[in-house]
């Protein structure tokens, strides 16, 4: 049911092409020379509704940075407007400097010439991309190619530097394994990266995902790339009732559904193919993407929207059976037929979600209806319990004497993260944590083997319940993680000996 014909993944694979050459957007590792433009604005907001990380950059926009707290007490410094909260003023000026320099010096080149696509840059941009946004990301790459412009600069380059130039982007394992692989590539190949995704996948940092994508978009190999957006396209295009999270369709087939598109007619462009079915799940066939809209190159092809058109003919038709019981009927007749890729459950939940959303609009038209059905492709992920904590925090600032000794300093204390785990190797003030939703859960298991407890006594135990931790526990657990990192701090003028009150 899901399996593309030669002669159809053809005609989507050449659809892809004829909409991509004109229509991608500009961007630095694609070669392209400025102005870029990675903003999706305006291009996937088609069946109207916001996505969690539109509604979350939002309240980001309205959230003010924390170097405003920081920043030096001058008449003549510079305010930032809706600064990163995880970049200070230094690193937002130093990517400013970067982008506009390195635009002008790339301006005045002849721009019917645009830069080499090179294995290095595709590597750093996919790094980069990974959770966070296109637009973001370009001022970070053009400062970071400024300053490591070859694998041997990256990994000649110390740790402090490398993270200076990440500070923002967040996720800083990315950086430390973007580290490490430039030395192992310059320690086992010479500082050139190979061209097969096997022997990319050797590479600290590198999985399937961007083993494929240097190797394509770079070398020009004929393999398929898979990530979140091209997932929904494909969900959308062959009717996989399913979450572009699921490991049966992300890691295993949706990787063959791909490769029947990159391999159709002569498997030429292999990269472009990818970035092209990429950039539409980014813009047309977003999240909130339409399925109709004249510009998606693969409206014509997506088996969502005539879901959606014969779930409406049917309701319109249905006099035997109600809805519910043509979803049961469809269901147990679908799953009997073994399909391997859509979720045991989301058959019905598909199903349910279109007739639900045609019985309640204004309209079963067409184009009311293919909307309803291309927005039940893929299926909503299932929600992972967020681990919640409990921290006590310090915010210990020393005015010192300057090297002159005439004017005083400000000094915040702050400590390193572990090597791993959650931001690993990063500063933070002082923050022990004194409560932790894991924890509290494994405790209310072992609370519940040891005896029974009555209904409403675990109901008031419920994890996600953050409690207040009283002012005394949170300064004794203070006082005591200060100690411990007293012995290890250089200048004595530091007086945190005193407990904290």
């Amino acid at each position: 049911y899901h399996h593309l014909s030669p002669s159809n993944a053809a005609a989507v694979r050449q659809a892809l092409l004829d909409w991509y050459r004109p229509n991608r957007r500009k961007l630095p590792w694609r070669g392209d020379p400025p102005p870029y433009d990675g903003s999706t604005a305006g291009i996937n907001g088609g069946n109207g509704k916001q996505t969690k990380k539109a509604k979350k950059k939002t309240a980001d926009e309205k959230q003010p940075s924390i170097s405003k707290y920081f920043a030096a007490k001058k008449a003549t410094a510079p305010k930032r407007e809706n600064g990163d909260d995880d970049a200070n003023d230094d690193t937002s000026s130093t990517l400013a400097t970067a982008a506009s320099s390195t635009t002008s010096a790339q301006e005045s080149n002849d721009a019917a010439s645009p830069q080499t696509i090179s294995a290095y840059g595709t590597w750093v941009s996919e790094i980069m991309l990974q959770q966070t946004r296109v637009e973001a990301v370009i001022p970070y790459y053009l400062k970071w190619m400024q300053s490591f412009p070859t694998v041997h600069d990256l990994a000649a380059a110390t740790e402090e530097q490398v993270n200076s130039h990440w500070a923002g982007l967040g996720f800083y394992r990315r950086a430390r394994m973007l580290h490490s692989g430039a030395r192992l590539v310059v320690d086992k190949y010479g500082g050139e990266l190979p061209q097969t995704v096997d022997e990319l996948m050797t590479i600290d940092g590198i999985g399937r995902y961007t083993a494929s994508a240097i190797s394509s978009i770079a070398h020009g190999q004929c393999v398929p790339v898979v990530d979140g957006n091209v997932c929904r396209v494909l969900a959308r295009l062959t009717g996989v009732a399913n979450h572009i999270k699921a490991p049966i369709f992300k890691d295993k087939l949706g990787w063959t559904l791909a490769q029947q598109i990159v391999e159709a007619g002569d498997g030429r462009h292999a990269g472009e193919v990818n970035q092209a079915l990429m950039e539409l799940g980014a813009t047309y066939c977003a999240p909130n993407g339409s399925g109709i809209d004249e510009r998606d190159p693969l409206r014509t092809f997506y088996r969502s929207t005539r879901i959606g058109r014969e779930m409406a003919g049917r309701l319109e038709t249905m006099e035997s059976m109600d809805m519910d019981e043509f979803v049961s009927v469809t269901s147990v007749s679908r799953g009997q037929n073994g399909c391997k890729l859509c979720d045991p459950e989301g058959i019905s939940t598909v199903l349910l979600d279109i007739s639900q959303a045609l019985e309640s609009s204004e309209s079963r038209g067409d184009d009311a209806s293919a909307i309803i059905g291309h927005a039940a492709f893929p299926t909503a992920p299932p929600k992972k319990a967020k681990r919640e904590e409990v921290l006590a925090l310090a915010a210990l600032r020393c005015l010192m004497t300057d090297e002159t000794g005439d004017g005083v300093v400000e000094k915040w204390l702050m400590v390193k993260r572990p090597k791993s785990g959650l931001l690993a190797n990063q500063w933070e003030f002082p923050s022990p944590c004194v409560w932790n939703s894991a924890d509290a859960k494994k405790e209310k298991k072992s609370s519940a083997t040891a005896g029974k407890k009555s209904k409403k006594r675990k109901e008031e135990q419920q994890p996600s319940d953050v409690p207040i931790i009283d002012l005394a526990v949170r300064r004794d657990a203070l006082n005591s993680f200060l100690s411990q990192i007293h012995a290890s701090l250089v200048s004595d003028r530091f007086d945190i000996c005193k407990p904290i009150e």
